[in-house]
């Protein structure tokens, strides 16, 4: 995942993820509730469902910011106390009740602004905590499952209104279900596979009331499924708040002179002003050539403080859009930005930051990590198939014999207890990361518990110490030996050559090509395995590689907090990663799938029978099936595959502190998080409608 540009990867790979869960999950049991039941009876929680903090006071008069208050008195604007929900959600200041007032200056690097919407278009259903060990509730006051997961309800906050005044009720929810993900007339909103049931027909959606949403499935649990709206801007915010009463007007089953062409041109709320949103800040202005968006206040946001104060505390902010990475870095270090989350460069860049601090007038913040389980890690394919972008010797005979070196564990295990990670970090980060082997991220809440900590310190260790004199042991073990004396380990009695692609995953080119470098250079003096590094940066041909199974190696960035909504880094699910085909195989249907004439692999390769392939699926269907208080086990249990059969993914390092600046006079900021993976939301997470500017 990027952490310095658009992690633009995530689009599609969300759509051929989501599309698994519709079409490939299996074992779901369970007795099946009717849409007449759940309309009348909401099922009681049956799993670990966040409950309110009792350390929250009770508020009950109410004040707000000076510029509403005007408007307030101008009779341009209801009271605040008609303005907030039934039971606005009370928010506890990270370090003090803040003052009204300033602009928050930062910077995107497209019009979408996706890294700025992390700080306020996260205030979905379900939203991640403030610590990222897990999700509570936001936007809504409360939800539930049932005891067979079949059931999801959300209670919706009585009385909160979009931001032009209008009530957010269940017939937002219905106009979004209705109008516009079942309408096949309208391309851009569809289903979502979380939303279907095994058969790939859509769950149903039920609105018992004004303020109460049922999901429910026919045959399947849909544990994970609600907390994609968790994940990111890009599920609720995108896909879910549909303003009814204003979209109508743009919609042809509702206005007579209306196209889907004029809704889908307007049905985009961060960058049409004046589209209601139900955040912190909506977009007020947007300039005519694209290069800056004001968001402002919304004067029916439904936070308040502990003091009755509605929140933000701050009026405005003002996205500048800078395409150019550098120039964002420089325009950091000139203190330009009020916050910077993901525009400010990445580890190398800390050095400059740190000396430019006092002049620009902004603070470096020490705990924000990339949360890196690898970077780089490579990543290793497990079925390599011949290709026509591959060498010219590569027969399916050739093919067969790296094919079967590259599944061989010894080898694997052999090339990545045979380079000194520190020597790479030294060179590719300057010193800066955790010599490790592959893991999700460090911060995942899967591993948060002291039995989740100690089945994470020993994934992270497996493999990872440098160990040449057995890593050459193994290597000749398995009868990849040095055949014609030249220095290089020879296979099946032909030369051979390690190819490793890479690309600027992660964010930095540079740090890929320098740590691919090293690591050849690495493998080739202590254990002779001949490399070459192969840069397909910008070339079309990298994700076919991918895809198709024809890369040996590839260099990539592994992270990941909660891996049931993003499962491809530990489940060969889809077709990617270290078990493409496998992948494809599990997604496409099994033995469903029809094959296509001329393309051999067109569906996949089925896992043998007890191969790590098939043990992962296997577990992966087992975890949708199990509440979430019980889902961690399910993760230990993948992790002890990866121990005892892997690596698929050789990690060099991992957790590097990334470059996180605020201007002095920002308060509340919590100092820690993570911004390598975009899905937990941060800073989006620890509320930023609760910053504040002093010395204004």
């Amino acid at each position: 995942m990027l952490s310095s540009e658009k992690s633009s990867w995530r689009w599609p790979v969300l759509v051929s993820l989501l599309i698994v869960v519709a079409l490939a999950m299996t074992g779901c049991n369970g007795a099946e509730d009717t849409p007449e039941a759940a309309a009348t009876d909401v099922p009681a929680a049956a799993t670990d469902v966040p409950a309110a903090p009792t350390d929250v006071p009770e508020v009950s008069e109410f004040s707000e910011a000076p510029m509403l208050a005007d408007l307030v008195a101008s009779g341009d604007l209801p009271p605040v106390e008609e303005r907030l929900p039934d039971n606005p959600l009370v928010t506890v200041p990270h370090d003090s009740v803040g003052e009204y007032g300033g602009t928050m200056y930062t910077a995107s690097w497209w019009n979408e602004s996706g890294n700025v919407q992390l700080y306020f278009a996260v205030d979905a259903p379900i939203k991640w905590n403030k610590e990222l060990t897990g999700y509570e509730p936001a936007l809504v006051e409360s939800y539930e499952w049932s005891a067979d997961g079949k059931t999801f309800t959300l209670h919706m906050r009585e009385g909160l209104r979009w931001s032009d005044g209008e009530l957010y009720t269940t017939e937002d929810w219905r106009f979004y279900w209705e109008d516009m993900a079942l309408n096949e007339d309208y391309k851009v909103n569809n289903v979502p596979a979380y939303m279907r049931n095994l058969d790939g027909t859509p769950i149903d959606l039920i609105f018992p009331d004004d303020y109460t949403v049922v999901w429910q499935s026919s045959d399947r649990p849909l544990f994970v499924d609600p907390t994609y709206m968790a994940q990111g801007f890009w599920e609720f915010a995108a896909n879910m708040m549909k303003p009814a009463h204003y979209l109508m007007d743009f919609h042809p089953d509702y206005t007579a002179d209306a196209t889907y062409e004029g809704l889908e041109a307007v049905d985009k709320w961060e960058e049409t002003p004046g589209h209601p949103c139900l955040f912190a800040w909506c977009l007020e202005s947007a300039a005519d050539d694209a290069t800056r968006y004001t968001f402002a206040r919304n004067p029916y946001f439904w936070r308040v403080d502990t003091e009755g104060n509605q929140l933000p505390y701050i009026d405005r902010i003002q996205v500048d859009i800078v395409g150019d990475e550098q120039v964002r870095i420089l325009n950091c270090s000139q203190g330009l930005y009020t916050a910077g989350f993901r525009i400010c460069g990445g580890p190398n860049e800390l050095p400059f930051l740190r000396e430019q601090a006092e002049s620009g007038g902004y603070t470096l913040l020490s705990n924000w990590m990339n949360a890196a389980g690898a970077w780089p890690g490579y990543l290793i394919n497990q079925y390599y198939v011949e290709g026509g972008e591959n060498y010219p010797d590569d027969t399916p005979e050739r093919a067969a014999e790296i094919r079967a070196l590259l599944r061989d564990k010894n080898f694997r295990q052999a090339l990545s207890i045979g380079f000194d990670r520190e020597r790479i970090i030294d060179v590719a980060w300057g010193g800066i990361g955790v010599a490790k082997g592959m893991t999700l991220s460090p911060q995942s809440p899967h591993f948060a518990s002291p039995e989740g900590q100690e089945v994470f310190k020993r994934w992270a260790a497996a493999y990872a110490e440098f160990d040449p004199d057995t890593a050459n042991s193994m290597l000749d073990g398995i009868g990849f030996v040095d055949g014609d004396g030249d220095g290089f380990r020879d296979l099946a009695g032909k030369p051979f050559t390690l190819i490793i692609d890479f690309t600027n995953w992660g964010g930095s080119l540079q740090v890929q090509a320098d740590a691919c470098a090293e690591t050849g250079v690495e493998w080739e003096t202590n254990i002779g395995v001949q490399v070459e590094c192969l840069n397909l940066d910008g070339q079309d041909i990298e994700g076919t590689r991918v895809n198709e199974g024809w890369y040996m190696l590839k260099g990539g960035h592994i992270s990941e907090l909660d891996i049931w909504p993003f499962p491809d880094w530990l489940f060969p699910i889809v077709n990617r990663y270290y078990m493409p085909l496998e992948g494809r195989y599990f997604a496409l249907g099994g033995e469903e799938c029809t094959l296509v004439e001329g393309q051999p692999y067109s569906c996949g390769v089925k896992p043998e029978a007890g191969s790590p392939a098939a043990l992962l699926q296997d577990l992966y269907r087992k975890g949708l099936s199990t509440p979430p208080d019980e889902r961690d086990m399910v993760v230990w249990e993948a992790v002890e595959i990866f121990i005892e059969e892997g690596p698929f993914v050789i990690a060099v390092s991992g957790d590097q502190l990334m470059p996180v600046l605020i201007d002095n006079d920002l308060r509340n900021v919590y100092d820690y998080g993570v911004i390598g993976p975009w899905a937990p939301s941060t800073p989006g997470n620890q509320v930023p409608a609760q910053w504040w500017l002093a010395n204004q």
